[in-house]
């Protein structure tokens, strides 16, 4: 499974979400987003984003093309991995499915905004050869339920088909839902 972090999040805490995935036996690769800040001022504790809104289209280019080097690295070419996207991840996850050059079993979107800028021109069809999951805690302080029906929309116009989760909690991931959408029984 490749897993994209949200903003400000640093990969090494972002995978403890993953660790029932590992203990089950799967590999979780977590790459760090590209620009590293500050989350308070100009010290203390360092987060990390995908892009920002200052020169994006290259940002999203560079996010692209790193991820796809980094699967080439992997040897992931060959494989159909699970990508993960999680709040800034999903619009970052989402763009790499549409631009990159590595393909996925599934793609599941937790608790973030699909990007209004998708390329549907070539993204449609890399979403139809996949399974597309859409998760999303009931006490999302970010995102409520006009993110889940927005997304819904948008996929049910585009023919997209997926599965729509919904669980307990707010801005997170719920291991066991996790489980339930990538192993299930």
């Amino acid at each position: 499974m490749v897993a994209l972090h949200g903003y400000g999040q640093l990969p090494e805490f972002f995978l403890r979400k993953f660790a029932a995935l590992a203990e089950d036996g799967w590999c979780v690769i977590a790459p760090e987003g590209m620009h590293r800040f500050y989350l308070d001022g100009t010290s203390g504790r360092v987060g990390a984003s995908w892009m920002t809104r200052e020169d994006r289209e290259t940002d999203i280019a560079d996010y692209v093309h790193y991820l796809d080097a980094l699967c080439a690295h992997l040897e992931l070419n060959h494989r159909h991995p699970v990508l993960l996207g999680f709040s800034q991840g999903v619009a970052t996850a989402s763009r790499w499915v549409a631009a990159g050059q590595q393909n996925f079993k599934q793609l599941i979107l937790w608790a973030g905004v699909f990007p209004p800028d998708f390329e549907w021109t070539t993204g449609r069809a890399h979403l139809s050869q996949m399974l597309v999951d859409v998760a999303l805690g009931d006490n999302d302080p970010f995102f409520k339920d006009e993110l889940l029906q927005s997304t819904s929309d948008l996929l049910d116009s585009r023919q997209v088909t997926y599965n729509l989760h919904r669980f307990s909690g707010g801005h997170a991931i719920d291991p066991r839902l996790l489980r339930s959408i990538v192993e299930p029984s």
